[in-house]
């Protein structure tokens, strides 16, 4: 095959190119890319029918097999692979979908060693997990390039990053069929793929040259040019990412969100409120909701899923406090009623605490007998704005425009107070219920102890209105955001930048159980911020 045409989707191929990859022949009796036989033995006689539909059948079963590899490495495998993502991506395949036989078949080999691109002495796998070994770090992932300083697991600085589109011109604009592509898939392309370009910025000195990516054709080749550019380089393969989910959209948009999962990053589950009284949940990042249903007369106003993740508690301009069971019998019970909207709510240890507009606080034991909660304490007008409860439900913290206050969770009783200068419009505790946080009108987030002493530790502050959203996440991490949609991110050192924006108000903001950052607006879409050094498994325990 390396000389004359083949067809390649109707369109003539030239000789110099393989005719199951596309990639150029540099000459030789195969591919260097795909192993396709480009020279065969010399057929004495006519070329018959017969020859002929053997050969067309072979190049077809080359041209799927390779489509097929492509396009499982790009749903995650081998390793945790994404079923759902792997269905999408069949249908861009040379001749369409495999049958069940033939997939089975793709991602058992897929599980075998696979030999490293060239060059071959200088690729090591490794099972090294993260954090990244320490040097100046030129990473390798499904969103491109990135180069950094790694100290002690730890990035030291802002990363440098180059996505695929940049280095890479004429991808597709869909990210199935991007990572299709990255990963050596063809589908109904015509012309071979141009070569992922080096990054002209690059460091002039790396220590280690990292990919997450094994076996995919654009990387592995643009890691084996880094390689010789950089020979005293380290370089290793890294566990696989998962690749980048597309953001969840909720087409009313947000008025509200919370999230609740389980480390396992399939196992998280969101739920939304939305202006017409529905409430709605998902799990990440499956696009069809597991259960929706209209609660509420108006806007619902705050959620929160309860800790077995069967219920969902929700709060409306009604004034009504609900529980609905959707993962478990489908009930819907009312919990309490506020005179005017209800404001805030959690969900702790059995317990359902509300705040309205009446600058009450109910308290609803769940499982109980009878229909409503109590009032457990008349908090004052001047803070009747946002609410906090511990993880064993003994205190509650209320606020807004006269600051916080602390409450007992069991008696009522007022226990304290929390002094800030500016009306509280949010409210957020750490992991280990030490640390609170007040988002406030001037644009700052301050951080209070909860201890005795209950003495403010820290300031963050960088945006330029009111902070409507807070959230702890690991190591003291602590996250906001504003009425313009800004995502700020204080990290452990005490430095903060902007990760992002949306481009209307943020409705929810939390962690992960896994680390990722994870945002609602009121746009509808559910996005997520990366960010660098914060693990699943960092404690909860640091300063903030």
């Amino acid at each position: 095959m390396a000389t004359g045409e083949v067809s390649v989707a109707g369109h003539a191929v030239e000789e110099t190119c393989c005719p199951v990859c596309l990639a150029t022949a540099a000459g030789g009796p195969e591919c260097a890319y795909c192993r396709w036989a480009l020279e065969g033995p010399a057929v004495l006689g006519p070329l018959t029918p017969e020859i002929r539909h053997a050969f067309d059948e072979r190049l077809a079963t080359a041209r799927r097999r390779l489509d097929l590899t492509a396009a499982a490495r790009a749903a995650g495998y081998p390793g945790r692979g994404e079923p759902e993502r792997l269905a999408r991506l069949e249908t861009l395949l040379r001749g369409g979908p495999p049958q069940p036989a033939e997939r089975d078949q793709a991602l058992a080999e897929l599980t075998e060693p696979a030999e490293p691109a060239e060059p071959a002495d200088e690729l090591t796998a490794t099972g090294l997990p993260e954090p990244l070994p320490d040097g100046v770090v030129i990473e390798i992932g499904p969103r491109g390039l990135r180069a950094a300083t790694v100290r002690h697991g730890a990035e030291q600085a802002e990363a440098t990053e180059w996505p695929w589109a940049e280095l890479l011109p004429g991808l597709p604009d869909g990210a199935d069929e991007t990572l299709f592509r990255l990963a050596g898939g063809v589908g109904t392309r015509t012309t071979g793929a141009s070569e992922a370009q080096e990054p002209t910025a690059l460091p002039t000195t790396v220590d280690v040259l990292a990919s997450r990516l094994r076996g995919w054709a654009v990387p592995e080749r643009l890691l084996a040019r880094l390689a010789r550019r950089f020979p005293q380089a380290r370089t290793l393969y890294l566990p696989p990412e998962r690749p980048e989910p597309g953001p969840l959209r909720h087409p009313g948009g947000f008025t509200t969100a919370v999230c609740r999962g389980l480390p396992d990053p399939d196992d998280v589950l969101l739920a939304g409120g939305d202006q017409d009284g529905t409430v709605t949940v998902w799990r990440l990042w499956h696009q069809a909701p597991l259960a929706s249903l209209k609660l509420h007369d108006r806007r619902v106003t705050c959620v929160d899923l309860t800790e077995d993740r069967l219920s969902v508690v929700s709060g409306g301009q009604d004034g009504a406090v609900r529980l609905w069971s959707f993962a478990a019998s489908g009930r819907v019970r009312v919990l309490a009623w506020h005179d005017g909207w209800v404001n805030a709510l959690r969900q702790r240890d059995g317990v359902v605490f509300s705040l309205g507009d009446d600058a009450c606080v109910h308290r609803t034991v769940l499982g109980a007998a009878g229909a409503a909660g109590a009032v457990l304490a008349r908090v004052g007008w001047a803070s009747a704005t946002a609410l906090e409860v511990t993880r064993d439900g003994r205190v509650v913290i209320v606020a807004g425009s006269d600051g916080a206050s602390l409450w007992d969770g069991r008696t009522g009783a007022r226990t304290g107070r929390l002094t800030a200068e500016h009306e509280v419009a949010c409210l957020a505790l750490d992991r280990e219920d030490r640390l609170v946080a007040l988002g406030c009108a001037d644009g700052v987030a301050r951080i209070f102890t909860l201890g005795a002493a209950r003495t403010a530790q820290a300031e963050m502050d960088g945006h330029t209105g009111p902070v409507r959203q807070v959230a702890f996440g690991p190591g003291g991490v602590l996250a906001t955001a504003d009425d313009a949609g800004t995502v700020r991110v204080r990290e452990r050192g005490g430095t903060a930048r902007t990760v992002g924006a949306h481009p209307d108000r943020v409705r929810g903001l939390a962690f992960a159980p896994d680390g990722r950052l994870l945002s609602a607006g009121a746009d509808g879409l559910v996005r997520t911020w990366p960010l660098a050094g914060i693990h699943r498994s960092d404690s909860d325990k640091g300063g903030p």
